[in-house]
């Protein structure tokens, strides 16, 4: 055998080694940094939404990718933190005026005193309605209203308890988000080579997922804290107790689709109608209607503009199945991997399962005239 041949055997010997020595590799190093895989994916969806701005910022500051990034990451710290904190800061002291209030509400004794006089009384329809069941309706409701409390106190429990875990990702989020803002065009360039899309098709899915980022954050929620904080000003204009607590209400709901703020609203217009004037339940239903799912009906439409246009439903499930899945980071990673798939799809469309070209037929080109044959006469010659 030749030493070309030889070698060339050798080369290929080698490759089965090599490769198991790599798949070895790939999965110590994924043991390794499992545990900031997700944290990763939501990192690397928002420097996608927030890429073009980091350009224009660095080419502001001369080139300086770091100082554009750093500002990046500073006004999305303070964008991120100063809602959260002001918003549990005032839900919770709500939380424990709704609690205060509610459970002297909690002893049979006292839920049917409150179920006669703001119900029965008012309202001789139910009571002729019921008949019998009257009686046995106050300890029902007593019941649920503790079982419903004791959930309550449960999940605070559980928020306070990973609240540190949060604040742990957050930095962690953070401190990605930072390096990827700066390095992820280089990133994009290194590990384009054994990549198996082509330049266009990468361009499509990072296009396709960075619309969907932002129709995401903008549908899902951008427009549940706007109908949450404007909720919020209805509630303290026409007197509802703990308008904090019913304004994380109508946030929560508002992110269920066909349903919506009115989940969130409409029980605030019943109890105002059994315990307060019946003009402020009219003018809470009013403000319901005309601004909080206004919101809905024409802020969003505007917002969306220039965004991926994805099914309400596959949305809602994407973020619910996200939140089962991955916990809290699932309000992003969720639409993140629904628009991966859907660019995946997308891109089989076009180049699998798109038709091959019919060859154009080109009209024959006439062949050129033949010169003419100057004829000699026999005189001349």
């Amino acid at each position: 055998m030749s030493e070309g041949g030889l070698g060339v055997r050798r080369a290929r010997d080698a490759v089965t080694p090599l490769l198991l020595a790599l798949a070895v590799i790939i999965v110590l190093a994924f043991q390794v940094f499992r545990p900031f895989l997700l944290m990763f994916a939501v990192a690397a969806s928002v420097g996608v939404l927030l890429a073009p701005v980091h350009r224009r910022l660095a080419r502001l500051f001369g080139g300086r990718e770091s100082l554009a990034a750093g500002l990046l990451v500073l006004v999305t710290t303070i964008v991120i933190l100063v809602p959260v904190v002001v918003s549990l800061h005032l839900l919770a002291r709500q939380a424990l005026v709704f609690f205060e209030w509610i459970r002297p509400h909690l002893q049979p004794a006292d839920l049917e005193r409150l179920w006669r006089q703001s119900v029965l009384e008012r309202l001789p329809v139910v009571r002729d309605w019921l008949g019998r069941e009257e009686s046995r309706l106050a300890p029902l409701l007593s019941g649920s209203l503790g079982q419903i409390a004791g959930m309550a106190q449960g999940l605070v429990q559980g928020a306070l308890t990973g609240l540190t875990h949060a604040l742990f990702e957050l930095v962690l989020f953070l401190l990605m988000l930072f390096f990827l803002l700066r390095d992820g065009a280089r990133l994009r360039a290194e590990l384009r080579p054994i990549s198996p899309f082509s330049e266009v098709q990468e361009r499509q899915i990072f296009d396709h997922l960075g619309k969907t980022v932002k129709g995401t954050l903008q549908s899902m929620i951008v427009v549940p804290l706007a109908q949450g904080l404007v909720a919020v000003i209805g509630f303290l204009i026409f007197g509802v107790p703990s308008p904090f607590v019913w304004g994380a209400a109508v946030a929560l709901a508002a992110m269920v689709p066909i349903l919506g703020s009115p989940l969130g609203w409409v029980p605030a217009c019943v109890y105002l109608s059994l315990t307060a004037d019946a003009w402020q339940a009219v003018g809470m239903l009013v403000y319901g209607i005309l601004l909080i799912s206004g919101i809905d009906n024409v802020v969003k439409p505007l917002l969306l503009q220039g965004s991926a246009q994805i099914h309400p439903m596959l949305g809602f499930l994407s973020i619910l199945g996200g939140v089962l899945a991955y916990g809290v980071s699932g309000f992003l990673v969720g639409p993140v991997i629904l628009s991966l798939v859907l660019s995946a799809i997308r891109i089989y469309r076009m180049e699998v399962l798109r038709p091959p070209l019919a060859p154009s037929v080109s009209p024959p080109v006439p062949a050129p005239a033949a010169p003419p044959v100057e004829v000699v006469s026999a005189s001349r010659a």
